[in-house]
């Protein structure tokens, strides 16, 4: 019964990580089929007119829906756009956020890791939302945290959970999780992130992007595993 119990208190940290991105994208009201509606037009608008070029109004034309429908599931632009980003952090990190890590050896946990983290990083529509973010985060800082808070730091927190439990067994000898967790994505990322931001890396070859994830989990292993 121990055993199972144990195994029961890992995956915990990963399941509620992603019950934490479903809750957030919770209608207020209505029907889940008009919400969607509402997304899909608000997600369109968003990404490409940005957060200050897409209103309510022009929300529910392209939904089809009127703007006290839209009203009555989120009550304003920033929560139609938090929902948004929670949504697509659910989808884009379900691998993630899904996996029993536990189960597997330390080096195929974190090369998933490494391949999932990529493949959302070389995806069109994170790029696009970053950007829509970075160009509103001055002027809207609680816009900026709301999409960190959505996405980029709860899959960063379920890497540190990981990583703590990997030490508490002896498989990794970290005193610093989370700041490890950052230098792990940070080596991922590289300089392919910043090229990609900046519309240099439209079309990724993903063969080299998987060598720099696998180069990053070598590397990561050969400073953090335990001495023999």
């Amino acid at each position: 019964m121990a055993g199972r119990a144990g195994t029961r208190r890992k995956v915990l940290p990963m399941m509620a990580a992603k019950e934490n991105l479903a809750i957030q994208a919770e209608p207020r009201a209505g029907s889940p089929a008009k919400r969607e509606q509402i997304m899909r037009a608000a997600s369109a608008l968003f990404l490409d007119h940005g957060f200050a070029g897409a209103s309510m109004d022009a929300v529910a034309r392209e939904a089809g829906v009127s703007k006290a429908t839209v009203y009555a599931h989120f009550a304003s632009k920033e929560d139609l756009f938090e929902a948004m980003v929670a949504r697509g952090s659910a989808e884009r990190f379900s691998r993630l956020l899904d996996a029993d890590l536990d189960t597997l050896d330390v080096e195929e946990a974190l090369r998933r890791v490494a391949h999932d983290f990529m493949g959302v990083l070389s995806a069109p529509e994170s790029m696009k939302t970053m950007r829509v973010v970075m160009g509103e985060a001055v002027r809207l800082p609680e816009l900026a945290a709301r999409f960190y808070r959505a996405g980029p730091g709860r899959v960063l927190a379920a890497l540190t959970d990981y990583l703590a439990r990997a030490t508490a067994r002896g498989a990794l000898a970290l005193d610093d999780p989370r700041l490890a967790a950052e230098m792990f994505f940070g080596m991922i990322r590289g300089d392919f992130h910043m090229r990609r931001l900046l519309g240099l890396a439209d079309h990724p070859d993903m063969a080299d992007l998987a060598r720099l994830a696998d180069a990053a989990v070598a590397l990561f292993l050969k400073a953090y595993r335990p001495r023999v």
